[in-house]
């Protein structure tokens, strides 16, 4: 006990009534958890396996199980997440309500395939899946008789199959508990960990099973999952149902002064109806740093400036310990490559890469073709998008008839195929002629390509549509911009490659969105793109209760930080309104008294050149500098003149 603060002992030692514990970030709640499970099963004398510990991932529930292990010496049978206590339960009481316990869970693939045999257009197969989560992890029956109808079928298929998903395991989870109350009081003592994430059957399955000794721990203002039916309302659900005791855990044992000085600006901004609840951070650890924010130009020059940032961190940070946290998934594309040009080890963690995402290797597929009409993969792909019902012995013929050449194959098979599928050939030959003949103009012509095709359109089958199309427009951004820089599309799609190529290091730079943070800390945290559009996300304009959640997404990834945190915006759009909350003082706004906010002043090149000294480039090898004007350099490679910054440039002695 004497490593704990008085909130944490505080916890720790409540007994006999309800405690709603509202855990702010970085205030040792994990530690607070294990100890009072060592206070329960020491002091209390209650058996571990009566104690019910409810996380919300399995990395969660791990930890928890190895620190009582390690703080009390026993081990605690009944931790787990919602859903690996259901499927335990279900599979041993399951009988009890007409489930055969030797059901199977079902992949989400599988799953897809008894949805289309009940509903056959994707359109409505997409609304269906949307459905099954609202009806059941939200508790709400729609109005629409159609899809109700769908969904009944959809529980009775699974039934008559013996299969679960996990949306279906909570239901039947609830309605074990509801038809034998028994099973509740088997855990005399319940704890739910994050329970600002529990949606509302979540809620009510705790509602069957907690009494007067539940502690539910969890903070607000960290409920970033409202559109996967988070209820951060469910803490004053408790509050009413429960009448709890209400302790704050309010020290912070993460992040320097400044930085929780900042999150804490952010709290106060917050007009949701717990704001009373939450706990100003109060800073354990020491520190005179304060966050940096800087203001560019164009995304390129924040990318460029981001790299040179890290570049000099790693004197004294692990790539690991720093981490580069988005709002959007297309925002990482000129900072993956800019981290590649200056050989900083990088890792895309939770996500594809950009380049790896499909929509992105769809666009490019019809400019592999155009250069290389024997990649059969690219060929099938691009072909896909434009002609339905062509497959794997049409694509053989093609093959066998071009001898490889696959364009030249394609125009010999029209007058051997069924009239249907040559129509359909010929109309993507049509379109990638005409493609090909203005290849040198790559940018605007894949960009007229994809109007044509209506590809657009065909992203709408996606529910993350507005991501993918975003993806898509920084990928025709990246494109123009290689163009005007003089690349062509050979050298593009070698770069392009070089990047995925590159090696997805353990020890090194972690990119990812600010969801996926959630739960980690970091030494040094850069927030890029903190615009209005992005974050708060133009998606959230609209709504009140949305915006709440950006600005809750935005405390997030501020309190991921320990030691650095760097925020920066381009003038490509308005700063982010939530920089505004910020009180000035807790800031260092040093960049912005200089004259020049861009990359350039710091983006340097250790050497100096002169006009005709021989340089190499990491892609276009070995050439000659032709003239030099500021940090720019016009230099003559093997492949034709390029004008590039010296930062690039290495001399050749």
């Amino acid at each position: 006990m004497e490593r704990l603060n008085p909130s944490q002992e505080s916890v720790v030692k409540h007994f006999g009534k309800p405690l709603l514990v509202i855990a702010g970030a970085g205030s040792g709640k994990t530690k607070t958890l294990a100890h009072k499970v060592e206070f329960l099963i020491r002091e209390k004398g209650i058996d571990p396996s009566k104690i019910l510990a409810i996380t919300f991932t399995n990395k969660a529930s791990k930890e928890i199980r190895e620190r009582v292990k390690r703080v009390a010496g026993v081990d605690l049978p009944w931790s787990g997440t919602f859903h690996s206590v259901a499927l335990r339960l279900l599979k041993e009481k399951g009988k009890d309500i007409g489930i055969n316990p030797s059901f199977s869970l079902l992949s989400e693939g599988d799953r897809d395939k008894i949805l289309k045999g009940i509903v056959q257009d994707k359109e409505t197969l997409e609304r269906l899946k949307a459905y099954i989560s609202q009806r059941i992890e939200d508790l709400k029956p729609s109005k629409d008789t159609a899809l109700e109808e769908a969904f009944r079928e959809y529980l009775r298929l699974l039934r008559e199959m013996n299969l679960m998903d996990f949306s279906s395991l909570m239901l039947y989870f609830y309605k074990l508990l509801k038809e034998q109350a028994s099973i509740g009081k088997s855990f005399p003592f319940v704890l739910v960990d994050e329970f600002q994430d529990t949606n509302t059957i979540q809620y009510e399955i705790l509602r069957l099973i907690a009494k007067e000794n539940v502690c539910v721990i969890g903070d607000p203002n960290q409920c970033i999952y409202e559109w996967r039916y988070a209820k951060p309302y469910n803490i004053l659900r408790f509050k009413e149902d429960f009448n709890p005791d209400i302790i704050k855990l309010e020290y912070n044992y993460r992040s320097k002064p400044y930085i929780l000085y900042t999150a804490n600006c952010i709290l106060q901004a917050s007009t949701a109806q717990w704001k009373d609840l939450i706990p100003l951070l109060k800073p354990v650890k020491q520190g005179e740093e304060k966050p940096v924010v800087k203001r560019f130009e164009k995304d390129q020059e924040e990318a460029l400036w981001i790299a040179t940032k890290i570049r000099e961190l790693l004197n004294h940070y692990k790539p690991s310990q720093i981490a580069i946290l988005v709002r959007a998934g297309y925002i990482t594309d000129p900072i993956e490559r800019a981290l590649y040009s200056f050989k900083i080890p990088y890792k895309v963690v939770g996500t594809l890469r950009f380049f790896e995402r499909s929509e992105i290797k769809d666009c490019l597929s019809f400019l592999r073709v155009a250069l290389n009409p024997y990649d059969r993969v690219s060929f099938e792909r691009a072909l896909g998008l434009v002609a339905k019902g062509i497959g794997e012995k049409t694509l053989d013929l093609i093959t066998k008839l071009g001898k490889g050449n696959l364009i030249e194959g394609s125009k010999l098979a029209l007058k051997e195929l069924p009239q249907g599928k040559a129509v359909a050939l010929y109309a993507f030959l049509k379109k990638l002629s005409a493609f090909i003949k203005e290849i040198e103009n790559y940018p605007f012509t894949l960009e007229g390509l994809l109007q044509d095709i209506d590809f657009w359109s065909y992203l709408e089958n996606y529910k993350d549509v507005q991501e993918r199309r975003e993806n898509v427009e920084e990928l025709i951004r990246y494109l123009k911009q290689k163009h005007q820089e003089g690349y062509t599309l050979e050298e593009v799609l070698q770069e392009i490659a070089f990047i995925l190529d590159e090696e997805q290091e353990s020890n090194a730079v972690q990119i990812m969105t600010i969801h996926a943070s959630k739960g980690l800390e970091f030494d040094v945290v850069f927030l890029p793109r903190l615009e209005e559009g992005i974050l708060p996300h133009e998606r959230s304009m609209e709504s009140q209760e949305e915006l709440e959640e950006e600005l809750r997404l935005f405390y997030v990834a501020i309190t991921r930080a320990r030691d650095l945190l760097f925020m920066s915006y381009t003038k490509q759009a308005k700063p982010s309104r939530f920089l505004s909350y910020i009180n000035k003082a807790y800031l260092d706004l040093s960049a912005f008294v200089k004259k020049k906010t861009t990359y350039m002043p710091e983006l340097k090149s250790p050497y100096r050149f002169k006009v005709g000294d021989i340089v190499s480039h990491e892609l276009f090898g070995q050439g000659v500098i032709l003239s030099l004007e500021d940090s720019r350099a016009l230099v003559e490679f093997k492949g034709g003149k390029k004008t590039i910054h010296t930062a690039f440039l290495k001399p050749l002695v």
